[in-house]
């Protein structure tokens, strides 16, 4: 199936998504859901137990434990446990792992690879795709997976062979240990409606055992953690369960409208995007149109059924982004085959339009960080020349393409614009990330928090208002205080040290420490007054 065509555009897809995933790794601090996969996978470790998650001592079941096993794994294998651009290796090398996925499956449906090339350079150029995949959280690994498993059910579809159902069901069982289900819900499952809706159910029936075994395989695989933390905690384990099923219906409830600017988070590909979900555009741009209805409908699912469900935040929107990046590959595919004059009127309009943005965004971004950046002093100069020469060069390239309408102009736009999406997402995610904290002369003197996660504290931490970000910032977990709580000797107290404490105890050293989000934090060190 395979050939050297395909590993040509392969070869070249791994740098391509290797810089767009790793990038920008090392820019931003942890958000909580990955202070949360962090706290837990360094317990894992700490504890050498990873079967049973604790977050700050306390178990954690509200989530399964795939991606934390991921990320305690690379600790292990590094002997690094503070730096978050290291912890996000694993995220990143599955977010490639899904662009070689996403030119696999094309090229089983397409049969083309050069329409399986544009489709996987389309989603290494998503923004939105980019983004979580630099994230270290649960919701990317579940639809990777999901999507794995998609991949292998159609290579078990035209092939009859059991091996690829067999790694369907440990694809899916993957995605089941990243998150629950909500992998097969929100990607397998509108897969299997719109295959079998346009295809019919021959493939289906004619592999049913097969399914059956994957199904059986995913079951078994993705059981077994649960099985056990059942064993040792029932009750616990079941609370839990209860209070995530209401969780999903009582918490982050937005509109069934809330993913319908979806194209606005695909980055540079916005236009295209929004073109792909009108049916006839889509069907007269693609010649097989048995697929190019596959596409569109599986699309169109994918936003239907996660706008079914009452919990919403847009990384959760991650399939649809997936399956848009094939309906804006198609329709690129389309274009390059075009030269400019066999181009319909609309056609035109979508790439004059497109590269227009494109000069915008080329000219409009020197002039931000200039503003935002040099003229506050968090730019040097260097750098802003560098920014300034590659994006106004880039700018007026694309303007000279756009109005002299040469040969090569949408070829260039096409692949113009996901290496805009590319250099704009480093630049700027470096500069309003690494910036993101207020410069105050008030700040400057005190040392950034990430120096005590580096070399935490012996003694045990107390805390009364702390955040579960301040545990992972401190390399160390904060006990819970109250009145009742039997302190000892010595100890560490983060935040104000309520007074009753003062009674009996007296502060010796104080450290205070700029957090990520610009605030400081206050570590008091402790000891027993003598009597």
């Amino acid at each position: 199936m395979m050939n050297r065509k395909d590993l040509k555009y392969i070869l070249i897809l791994l740098p391509i998504s290797i810089f767009a995933f790793f990038s920008n790794i090392w820019v931003r601090p942890a958000d909580l859901m990955e202070a949360r996969n962090f706290i837990t996978a360094r317990e894992m470790v700490e504890n050498n137990n990873f079967l049973i998650p604790t977050l700050n001592g306390f178990l954690r079941f509200e989530k399964p434990p795939l991606p934390t096993w991921f990320t305690a794994g690379i600790m292990k294998l590094t002997g690094n446990m503070t730096d978050e651009y290291i912890l996000r290796i694993p995220v990143a090398i599955c977010s490639v792992l899904f662009i070689i996925l996403l030119y696999y499956f094309m090229k089983l449906l397409t049969k083309d690879s050069f329409k399986s090339f544009l489709v996987a350079f389309v989603g290494t150029t998503t923004f939105m795709l980019i983004k979580t995949g630099n994230e270290n959280t649960w919701d990317i690994y579940t639809y990777i997976f999901a999507f794995g498993a998609i991949t292998f059910i159609l290579k078990g579809f035209q092939e009859k062979k059991t091996r690829d159902f067999i790694i369907g069901g440990i694809f899916l069982a993957g995605s089941i240990l990243s998150k629950g289900p909500v992998g097969i819900y929100g990607l397998v499952i509108p897969f299997l409606i719109s295959y079998t809706a346009v295809f019919g159910f021959k493939d289906l029936k004619l592999n049913l055992k097969k399914i059956f075994l994957m199904v059986f395989v995913a079951t078994v695989l993705s059981s077994v953690w649960a099985i056990v933390v059942y064993s040792k905690y029932p009750d616990i384990f079941l609370s839990v369960l209860k209070k995530e099923e209401k969780t999903w219906s009582t918490r982050h409830t937005e509109s069934f409208i809330y993913y319908i600017d979806y194209f606005v988070y695909m980055g540079v590909w916005i236009f295209f995007s929004f073109v792909a979900v009108i049916y006839s555009w889509s069907r007269k741009r693609n010649s097989n149109k048995n697929i190019s209805k596959f596409i569109f409908l599986w699309n169109i699912l994918v936003i239907l059924f996660l706008s079914f469900i009452k919990m919403k935040k847009k990384r959760y929107g991650i399939p649809i982004y997936m399956t848009s990046a094939m309906s804006v590959g198609i329709i690129c595919e389309y274009y390059y085959n075009k030269i400019w004059n066999e181009l319909k009127k609309s056609d035109r309009i979508l790439l004059n339009v497109q590269g227009i943005f494109m000069c915008v965004i080329s000219f409009a971004i020197p002039i931000i960080l200039f503003f935002k950046g040099y003229m506050i002093g968090s730019i040097s100069l260097k750098y802003m020349l560098m920014i300034f020469i590659i994006f106004i060069s880039f700018g007026v390239l694309t303007l000279n393409f756009i109005v002299r309408k040469k040969e090569l102009s949408i070829k260039f736009i096409i692949f113009g614009s996901g290496i805009l999406m590319l250099i704009t997402n480093i630049s700027t995610n470096w500069f309003f990330d690494r910036n993101f904290i207020k410069k105050t002369n008030e700040l400057i003197e005190y040392q950034k928090i990430k120096v005590v996660r580096k070399n935490p504290p012996i003694s045990d931490v107390y805390g009364k208002y702390y955040e579960i970000e301040d545990v992972w910032r401190i390399g160390k977990n904060i006990k819970n205080y109250d009145e009742n709580t039997n302190l000892p000797n010595e100890f560490i107290f983060f935040g104000d040290v309520p007074e009753e404490i003062l009674d009996n105890y007296k502060i010796y050293k104080k450290e205070i420490y700029v957090k990520d989000d610009g605030n400081l934090a206050e570590l008091s060190y402790l000891e027993k007054q003598e009597v």
